[in-house]
């Protein structure tokens, strides 16, 4: 993970770091309207236009024009690409949500009618609290400036406030996560959009920016707080002091979200 893609941190005096809802039962009156989603929220079916069908208890994958007459006999479809199907049917689970990949019997929770963590996510988050903290192998960088670089308790405790305090104004922001599956942030004065990806137990949201990801950890999320924590390791450079080439510092940041 690049917190520094993430949050476009620059060095200062060191290192650089860091609701259409559908009931289960659709209507086939729904159908053009679940195609246009299907074309904008799917990426894989964004892609070749095609969508899974349950047809005679075996999964087929067919072109979205010939959706309607599958619909039309009874066949059940996976709109939204999750696995899990729109009515009653031999191959899944019903869906809950087939517009919604991260609503379905698979995700704990999102069916029961309690806003799930992607639900919850949806939307623009500014940062309002952030806590950083570095570690250099086991070692809090001030004990390791201290007793491997050989600084006074006063001057190491300068050193690693500077380092971590330096941060705090490059990673405040604002996180805007879409439905789409695509997300938007606004740190240190730019800008960066890409895909995201939550994991199965809900706990860590990956963002994708070209070849790069940014995993964070999901502490706990409300509709309106967000605890999160992500980190990096950088090269320890400090400013007026001498120290061993390539140490690597272990830069943790824990963020509170809010709308």
């Amino acid at each position: 993970m690049k917190i520094s893609r993430f949050f476009r941190i620059v060095p200062l005096l060191l290192a650089g770091l860091f609701i259409l809802f559908y009931s289960c039962e659709k209507e086939e009156s729904t159908l053009d309207k679940d195609l246009q989603l299907l074309g904008s929220e799917t990426k894989s079916n964004k892609k070749n236009k095609k969508a899974d069908v349950c047809h005679n208890g075996r999964i087929i994958n067919v072109s979205i024009n010939a959706l309607g007459a599958h619909q039309g006999h009874g066949d059940a479809i996976d709109l939204d690409g999750d696995g899990y199907f729109d009515i009653d049917n031999s191959c899944s689970e019903t869906d809950c949500d087939d517009d919604d990949p991260n609503k379905n019997p698979g995700i704990e929770g999102s069916c029961d009618g309690e806003p799930g963590t992607a639900e919850l996510l949806y939307g623009t988050w500014e940062t309002t609290e952030i806590d950083i903290n570095s570690y250099v192998g086991g070692q809090t960088l001030t004990d390791y400036l201290i007793e491997e670089v050989g600084l006074t308790q006063e001057e190491a405790e300068e050193q690693a406030e500077l380092f971590e305090d330096s941060f705090i104004p490059e990673i405040s922001g604002s996180l805007t996560i879409n439905r789409d599956n695509t997300y938007d942030s606004a740190f240190a004065g730019g800008t960066d959009s890409g895909t995201w990806e939550l994991s199965a137990d809900e706990m860590t949201l990956t963002l994708f920016e070209g070849p790069d990801t940014i995993v964070i950890t999901i502490n706990s999320i409300s509709e309106s707080l967000w605890y999160a924590t992500t980190s990096d390791d950088f090269l320890l450079v400090l400013y007026g002091v001498p120290v061993v080439p390539d140490v690597n510092v272990t830069v943790i940041a824990n963020v509170v979200f809010a709308k």
